[in-house]
């Protein structure tokens, strides 16, 4: 007798079935904890007012930030829906499923599930990174090969203008120097970058990244606004001298309108805000070690700048490292005039920026280095790639180990449907009919499995990319979690489960495929 397709996916169903079971109590419990988050975060979404503290003083607008409370409620409300729904999605296949059953389609659930979110979370990582990188940096990089000096770049610019995918160049000049200000009189060692204003918008994302201030104030530094003595604040001049120097308690006292014109300067945040603890239109001394030349060798040189504004990447490294001046203030300071350190270029497509990068090299020719932006990060972005790796590996085992599971469930259901088996197979069933019998019962197991997983990790990522997840800024240096979704990661995701299922229904299937009638009927 053959079995046909339809009648052996019957079977399979049914022997996963279990009808007599009818226990509700996981399934309400997860629904309770599910209903109880989500409640909460309806509550602070619908009512924000309950949920923060009001800030502001005296000639401020009033401000609400979320209270450290709040913030922390969320995480659980979060966290305690996530359980609930873990619980609900248990309790509903105990209900309809046999207990080993439920647990491997439980585990296939996890297996799916959690390396979804976790890769997703990662690639968020990866592109939040990469964003902060292309703000700051473009992306290629043109240098000069060797240590000859860096004078010809304005010939060069004109050859990049006919390639292919660039948008806009700039050239630069970088050079370490130290900052300092009367609030730090020891200073902070710094990377001091020249740029074109005029070029820097189209090339570095400035503009995005800029808090305070504006770029055409390092080409117009008379144009910088001057302490405003309106913004004042009861006490901030507590401790000021006599000549109008702040010391680390308020901003400068007004010098009036015979100011000086110095070049400007653009600082990162925490350069700004903590480290010098400077204001819109400070003045900063910034020292070049080597870069004054005297009778004896180099001599430090030492020029005064005037706060143009502040930006923030959201990198530390760059936030507190890094500062622009226009590229001529910074070639007179440095006494380099008419060289740089190189070309820095934006492309239409970042993408393809290693391959602009080697149209732009065999343009040039012999002599210059060409790096993309992928190139000159390549350490980074591998580490990146590697803890990908590594983590869908680690991953993956919880599917492992629900295989393991899989197989034990379904060495069971054959000692226990030996009769069935025996009946089957003397009524003229062959042995492979057997085999796709149980080849089914694992199918089953891990579709179920793999559906509910995907729905899971794919429906955690909407809603985290949707209400966030809340960080610490302050430790994490990012507002909320990250999360980019994409659709090579979770196929590679659930055919790794797909493919560990199968595996998994072999050995079953062949132990009762090889199972004689006389064996299974012996005892009855």
């Amino acid at each position: 007798m053959a079995l046909g397709p339809g009648f052996e996916w019957f079977v399979a169903w049914r022997h996963l079935r279990d009808p007599e079971r009818r226990s509700r109590r996981t399934l309400l419990v997860g629904l309770a904890a599910l209903a109880a988050g989500a409640a909460v975060l309806m509550l602070m979404r619908l009512v924000p007012s309950l949920f923060t503290i009001r800030l502001g003083s005296a000639g401020e607008f009033f401000s609400s930030r979320p209270t450290v409370l709040a913030e922390n409620l969320k995480v659980a409300a979060i966290i305690t829906a996530a359980v609930g729904l873990a619980l609900s999605i248990l309790g509903a296949l105990f209900a309809s499923f046999t207990v080993f059953t439920a647990i491997s389609i439980f585990g296939v659930f996890l297996g799916t599930g959690a390396p979804i979110i976790a890769l997703s979370v990662m690639s968020g990582f990866e592109a939040d990174l990469k964003s902060k990188i292309r703000a700051t940096k473009a992306d290629i990089v043109v240098s000069i090969d060797g240590d000859h000096p860096f004078t010809d770049w304005e010939a060069i610019e004109d050859k990049l203008k006919s390639v292919d995918g660039v948008v806009a160049s700039m050239a630069y000049l970088e050079g370490e120097v130290i900052v300092k200000h009367i609030s730090n009189p020891a200073g902070m060692g710094i990377i001091l970058r020249g740029i074109d204003p005029r070029r820097a918008p189209q090339v570095l994302d400035l503009g995005r990244t800029l808090i305070e201030g504006k770029v055409e104030y390092l080409q117009h530094p008379a144009e910088i606004p001057a302490d405003d003595p309106d913004l004042f604040r009861p006490g901030d001049l507590d401790g000021a001298d006599a000549g109008g120097k702040d010391h680390g308690k308020g901003k400068e006292a007004p010098r009036g309108t015979g100011r000086p014109v110095l070049p400007g300067i653009l600082l990162g945040d925490e350069l700004y805000a903590r480290t010098l603890r400077v204001y819109m239109g400070s003045d900063v001394d910034v020292a070049c070690p080597m870069c004054g030349v005297g009778p004896t060798g180099p001599v430090p040189k030492m020029r005064p700048f005037r706060v143009a504004g502040h930006f923030y990447t959201g990198m530390y490294e760059f936030d507190s490292k890094l500062a622009y001046a226009a590229l001529g203030d910074v070639q007179k300071f440095m006494g380099t005039p008419g060289e740089i350190t190189g070309i820095e270029i934006r492309t239409r497509d970042p993408d393809r920026a290693p391959e602009i990068a080697s149209a732009i090299a065999a343009r040039l020719g012999p002599g210059y280095e060409v790096r993309s932006w992928e190139e000159l990060n390549r350490s980074l972005f591998m580490a990146l790639k590697l803890e990908k790796i590594a983590m869908f590996v680690v991953l993956t085992f919880i599917a492992l180990v629900a295989s393991f599971s899989i197989v034990s469930n379904l060495i069971m259901l054959v000692t226990e449907k030996g009769r069935e088996i025996a009946i089957l197979k003397s009524m003229g069933a062959r042995d492979g009919a057997i085999l796709r019998v149980f080849i089914a019962e694992g199918l089953y197991i891990g579709l179920l499995g793999l559906a509910l997983g995907l729905a899971l990790g794919i429906g955690t990522c909407l809603l985290i990319a949707r209400y966030g997840l809340p960080l610490d800024p302050d430790v994490y240096y990012i507002q909320k979690l990250p999360v980019v979704m994409r659709g090579g990661e979770i196929a590679s995701v659930a055919l790794a489960a797909l493919g560990l299922c199968c595996l998994a229904t072999l050995y079953p299937a062949y132990l009762a495929s090889r199972l004689r009638p006389v064996a299974g009927l012996r005892y009855e």
